[in-house]
């Protein structure tokens, strides 16, 4: 008898458990996107990866003289969210990208020879600002909400991956240097030439460049973070790095031209700017002169750009039922 009463018990305990567990509230869905349009809008800092600046990215951001002229880019988006995990954006950006070889200053002082990487850079001393224009279609990915159904699924703050494809234009510059004052003034380089580009011309063997400057291809690559603020708004921060098809960006390339060159192929007044900016070592040191055909960057390594940004989305209203719910 007391067998039987500690099982009828025991299978009365179970039974309520089981149906305490199956009237627990599902998962929180509030945050978990349904299907559906949202708008935003982005803002941060923008930075050149190419021939003109230091060579590693630690330099970069510590040579002490990088926050002295930071750069930024911003621009508008449309998403349209297929599932919690997954995102689709198509964003317009403009912006402006600047390098400098006066950031290797401090390690140039400190090289042991005139041949350390540093110390070349800076004697090159070559600047570029550039203003660019960015088209992009990216793709978003949340892993976290791959099972819209999981508790990490319905946190606020989700991790995500962009990869995508963009294409942009842009207009670089290079300083003008005063040879009495030292003032600088931003000339435009697209048209000047400088290492022959866009042209075909003559040393002991042809040199052929392609177009370079209209629209390019790159490929985004980025993680982020976004944090739900309610139903409708969510804020972000995302780092976007682009792989690009040229290495113009920074209008350093490959090998000094010729005085005689810019004469032969341009325009006088336009031979007399490409000559008073295509070598510049002399500010560095007086009655420096880089030999044509010498070399003025890296060909082989193509210039990239990159930005850290805040972000701002908007959901738009969406009635329609998900078909993942």
């Amino acid at each position: 008898m007391r067998k039987k009463l500690v099982r009828s018990l025991l299978a009365l305990c179970a039974s309520a458990a089981a149906v305490s567990a199956y009237a627990q509230p599902a998962i929180m869905r509030e945050y978990v996107e349904y299907p559906g349009f949202s708008v935003g809008i982005n803002a941060g800092i923008a930075d050149l990866w190419g021939d003109v600046g230091t060579k590693s990215f630690v330099d970069h951001y510590t040579n002490g003289k990088y926050f002295n002229k930071p750069c930024f880019m911003g621009g508008v988006f449309g998403r349209y969210t297929a599932h919690p995990m997954l995102a689709i954006r198509l964003g317009v950006n403009y912006g402006t990208l600047y390098a400098t070889d006066a950031w290797n200053e401090k390690k140039a002082k400190e090289a042991k020879n005139v041949e350390a990487d540093a110390y070349q850079r800076y004697l090159r001393n070559q600047d570029v600002r550039a203003n660019i224009w960015e088209g992009s279609l990216l793709v978003e990915v949340m892993p976290l909400r791959a099972n819209s159904e999981s508790r990490s699924s319905g946190r606020r703050l989700q991790p995500y991956l962009a990869v995508g494809v963009a294409g942009f234009t842009y207009k670089p510059q290079t300083s003008l240097i005063d040879r009495v004052t030292g003032a600088k003034t931003w000339v435009d380089t697209r048209d000047l030439h400088l290492e022959g580009e866009d042209l075909e011309f003559t040393k002991a063997t042809e040199h052929h460049s392609k177009k370079s400057y209209n629209w390019v291809l790159a490929v985004p690559v980025g993680l982020g973070l976004r944090w739900d603020i309610n139903k409708q708004m969510a804020i972000g921060a995302e780092y976007l790095f682009r792989f690009t098809t040229t290495d113009r960006l920074d209008n350093v390339s490959s090998e000094y031209a010729s005085a005689d060159y810019f004469d032969r192929n341009l325009p006088p007044d336009k031979a007399a700017l490409a000559k008073q900016v295509y070598d510049k070592s002399w500010a560095i040191e007086p009655g420096v002169k880089h030999e044509p055909w010498t070399k003025r960057g890296n060909k082989e390594i193509k210039d990239n750009y990159s930005t850290l940004s805040i972000m701002f989305i908007y959901r738009l209203n969406s009635n329609k039922t998900p078909w993942w719910y």
